[in-house]
């Protein structure tokens, strides 16, 4: 009876399982969305650094855990293959700074300063930057300012105004004499916002904040729990009135009060910061996937490893040169060693010890004729003086 042959295998047993003998997929362990969340961390931190800058240094740690690892797994790895290279480890560094740290840090500036615009239709008809910066320049005016400033409303108005108009001032100098890099980066983060803003409404809600600030300062003053205090503000001022007191006396406050009201307008810094702050990582999310697509599929592709091959083999030649010529020149080298023994070598085979006996022999036969002239004289002085005694 004939053997039926397998088509599948061209033999005469069992049909092969051809999956086995496949190589499988390789899935990067580091590429999972469960790993990879521990990167976005430093965007999460950027996007959180105005009003929680201690959490913004915590989050970044795990950030740079991870592009460590990773950076370190591309160099030494080819995939499931041990082959180390500097070459794609540099790849990983450009892919990873690009994907992770400089454009979603330029997408969540972007955002922040789209959002800061919405703070005009709240309240104020002000921008979020602008009012930021009227309340950091409030609280720099209360940290310069003398305490008899802090005790008159109308002083503290007046010192207020004036070093507003000379911080507009100084912001349009500024602006002028800036480079363009750093005009487009100040825009962006809204450093110009005080001098681009309408003055009146600036000076009118400068005012304002100079009211609550003096609210403030007479309900601590008094001792006076107001609903209107916050409770970190407080806290703070509860924490070192008893101290500055034992150091400065008893009716010293104005180290306590000064502190306080600082804090008062940090509150209200991070009051303000939150809507931005929302408007950053909504940005921050929104380009993630088109900024992945970006570097992966363009930039690395078609532009960064291009251009990496290139330098590479231009550094290749160059090492291919350098290598030839000092090869050329040690072949130079050895070639004038081997031609200047060999002519010492020269020299003394024509100029032996064979020739010395020789050539006594022939001085003695002949001698220097200045010598025997120099001799004979005084032979002939001697024996004319010995006659001459005799």
């Amino acid at each position: 009876m004939p053997v039926k042959l397998d088509h599948t295998t061209n033999s005469l047993g069992p049909k092969l399982n051809h999956k086995e003998h496949e190589e499988k997929k390789y899935k990067d362990p580091l590429n999972s969305w469960a790993v990879r969340t521990l990167m976005y961390s430093s965007e999460v931190g950027a996007t959180v650094n105005e009003i929680a800058p201690n959490l913004t240094f915590a989050l970044w740690i795990p950030a740079f855990m991870y592009l460590g690892a990773d950076i370190y797994d591309k160099y030494k790895n080819d995939k499931n293959k041990f082959s180390p290279s500097s070459k794609r480890g540099m790849k990983e560094v450009i892919r990873q700074a690009l994907t992770f740290f400089i454009l979603p840090s330029a997408a969540t500036i972007i955002g922040q300063k789209i959002t800061s615009p919405m703070g005009k239709i709240i309240s104020d008809k002000l921008s979020i930057n602008a009012k930021d910066g009227i309340y950091r320049h409030s609280k720099s005016v209360i940290e310069q300012c003398l305490p008899e400033h802090l005790e008159n409303k109308d002083e503290f108005k007046k010192l207020l105004r004036t070093s507003l108009q000379n911080r507009i001032n100084e912001l349009s100098e500024i602006k002028k004499n800036d480079n363009f890099l750093k005009k487009i980066y100040r825009y962006f983060t809204g450093y110009f916002a005080m001098e681009s803003a309408n003055p009146e409404k600036l000076f009118a809600f400068a005012e304002k904040n100079a009211e609550k600030i003096f609210e403030l300062n007479q309900n601590l003053i008094n001792n006076s729990i107001d609903a209107k205090i916050p409770k970190r503000v407080y806290k703070k001022y509860k924490e070192i009135l008893p101290h500055t007191q034992k150091i400065y006396g008893k009716d010293n406050t104005a180290i306590a009060l000064k502190t306080s009201l600082k804090e008062y307008q940090n509150y209200l810094i991070v009051k303000n910061k939150i809507l931005k702050t929302i408007g950053g990582v909504a940005s921050c999310l929104i380009f993630t996937q088109p900024i992945s697509y970006l570097v992966n599929k363009i930039l690395m592709p078609k532009y960064i490893t291009p251009g990496m091959d290139i330098i590479s083999s231009k550094f290749k030649e160059s090492n291919l040169i350098r290598q030839h010529v000092e090869k050329v020149d040690n072949q130079r080298k050895k070639e004038f060693k081997s031609k200047s023994i060999l002519n010492v070598n020269e020299n003394l085979l024509t100029h032996s010890a064979l020739d010395y006996p020789i050539q006594a022999l022939h001085h003695m036969d002949n001698p220097p004729q200045n010598q025997a002239h120099t001799r004979r004289p005084q032979i002939s002085q001697l024996h004319s003086k010995q006659e001459m005694k005799t």
